[in-house]
C-alpha cells in the first residue's frame, strides 16, 4: 500500500512586520524582529509572473488569460530575475500567472528559487493537481499555497470560472490540506458571487484556512456591469469588518480595496489597515511574463510599467523608487469631494487599483465607506433635497 505524499515542513519565518512611524508621518517597515527594513530599494515580497497560460476562462481575470502566452518568460531568464532580486535581500517569492502551474518548468522555477534561498508561495486556481504534481510539491518546502475560489457553491463558482472548475478546486483543497501544506483561499466579490460570502466565512472558519477577500474591478477581462456598486461595496465591507474584528481561528485579510475611513464600528477596523499610503513597489512587487515591473499585480495597467527587466536592471527600478513616483504622481492629487475631505491627507484617495480602473477619475474615489456614509446622513437630513 502507498502512503499518502505529506509535505515538506517549512521553516521559513512568518510574514509579519514590524511598523514604526518616522518623525515626517511616514510609515516604516521592518521584519518584525527589527532585522530588515523594507523600501522602494528592497521590497518585501516579488511576486512573478511566470506565464499568462490558463485553462480557465475567468470573468473577472484581470491578466485576460488564454490558452497561449507570447510572453512567457523562459527558466533561464527567471533565474535572472530571480538572481536580480536576491541581489537586492529579496527572499520572499510568490509565483503567480496565468495558471502558474502550467508553465512547463514550474517545479524546476521552484527549484532554481529555494536555491537561491527564497521562501516560495504560489497562487492557483487548483484544478490542474495530479498525484506527480503533488508528490513533486510535498518533496519541496512551500511556504504557502493560496487557491482562488469564487463560492462554496458549483454554481456560483463556476459562474465565473466556468463548468467543472468546482469540484476539481475543491479535491485539491482536500489533497493538499491533507498532505500538510500550509494553504489559504483567495475570494474576488462580484455581482455573480457576493451572496456567497457568509458560505465562504463558514467554510474557511470549518476548515481552518485563512482567508483574503477584495473586490473584483473593471479591468483585463472582467465587464464593469457585473462589479459590485458603491451600495453594494459598502456591504461588502460591513460583512468583512464583522468577521475580521470577530475572534475566529483563523486570519481574515481584507485587500487594500477595502481599506477605507468610515465614521462605524466594526466597519472602521477596515481603516486601519491601510499603512498611510500604497505600499506597491514596497511590501510587494510584480513583474509580468513580458519583463515588465508594475508596484502590484492589481496595477498591471497600460502605462503603469516603470520599466522592463528584459531592458534595464532591478536595481536601477528598485533604487531610483519608481514605484512611488508613479504612484505620486498619477495617483497624488485629489479633486472633487475627495478634495475637502477630512481623511483626504490619510488615505491619499485609497488604492489606486480602484480609482484607476472604477473610478471616473482617478483623483476621486467614489468607492469610500466615509463619502457614501455622507450621502447617506445628507439624504436623511434633507429628503426633498435634489440632485444637483
Amino acid at each position: 500500500m502507498t502512503s499518502a505524499p505529506r509535505a515538506t515542513p517549512c521553516l521559513a519565518a512568518d510574514d509579519s512586520l514590524r511598523i514604526e512611524t518616522a518623525p515626517d508621518g511616514e510609515e516604516r517597515f521592518f521584519r518584525a524582529d527589527g532585522s530588515v527594513e523594507y523600501t522602494y530599494a528592497r521590497p518585501f515580497i516579488l511576486e512573478l509572473e511566470i506565464t499568462r497560460r490558463c485553462n480557465l476562462r475567468c470573468l473577472h481575470c484581470y491578466a485576460h488569460a488564454g490558452s497561449e502566452s507570447a510572453n512567457e518568460l523562459s527558466r533561464a531568464e527567471i533565474r535572472g530575475f530571480l538572481d536580480q532580486a536576491r541581489a537586492l535581500g529579496i527572499d520572499e517569492l510568490s509565483l503567480t500567472g496565468g495558471e502558474a502551474t502550467l508553465h512547463p518548468d514550474f517545479v524546476g522555477i521552484i527549484d532554481d528559487a529555494l536555491e537561491r534561498g527564497f521562501h516560495v508561495r504560489f497562487v492557483t486556481n487548483g484544478t490542474l493537481f495530479d498525484r506527480p504534481l503533488l508528490r513533486a510539491l510535498c518533496a519541496r518546502p512551500i511556504k504557502l499555497i493560496t487557491i482562488s475560489l469564487d463560492g462554496v457553491s458549483p454554481e456560483a463558482h463556476e459562474r465565473i470560472r466556468g463548468p467543472g472548475s468546482h469540484a476539481k478546486t475543491m479535491r485539491a483543497i482536500d489533497e493538499l490540506q491533507a498532505a500538510g501544506f500550509a494553504l489559504s483561499l483567495i475570494t474576488a466579490f462580484s455581482k455573480l458571487n457576493v451572496g456567497e460570502l457568509d458560505a465562504l466565512l463558514g467554510f474557511c472558519v470549518s476548515r481552518g484556512l485563512d482567508w483574503q477577500v477584495q473586490m473584483t474591478s473593471a479591468k483585463g477581462r472582467c465587464p464593469r456591469p457585473v462589479t459590485l456598486s458603491p451600495e453594494q461595496y459598502y456591504w461588502l465591507g460591513q460583512k468583512v469588518a464583522a468577521a475580521f474584528t470577530a475572534r475566529l481561528p483563523i486570519n481574515i485579510v481584507p485587500m487594500d480595496d477595502l481599506a477605507m475611513p468610515s465614521l462605524y464600528e466594526p466597519l472602521s477596523a477596515l481603516w486601519g489597515t491601510w499603512k498611510g499610503r500604497c505600499v506597491g513597489g514596497l511590501l510587494n512587487l510584480f513583474v509580468r511574463a513580458n519583463g515588465e515591473v508594475t508596484p502590484c499585480s492589481a496595477m498591471a495597467f497600460p502605462g503603469c510599467a516603470v520599466g522592463n527587466l528584459h531592458r534595464e536592471r532591478l536595481a536601477d527600478i528598485c533604487g531610483e523608487a519608481r514605484c512611488r513616483k508613479l504612484l505620486e504622481e498619477r495617483f497624488g492629487k485629489l479633486s472633487g469631494v475627495c478634495a475637502s475631505c477630512p481623511f483626504g491627507h490619510a488615505c491619499r484617495g485609497g488604492c489606486p487599483d480602484i480609482l484607476y480602473s472604477m473610478c471616473e477619475r482617478p483623483t476621486e474615489n467614489e468607492y469610500c465607506f466615509y463619502r457614501l456614509e455622507q450621502q447617506e446622513l445628507l439624504a436623511a437630513a434633507c429628503p426633498n433635497r435634489s440632485e444637483e
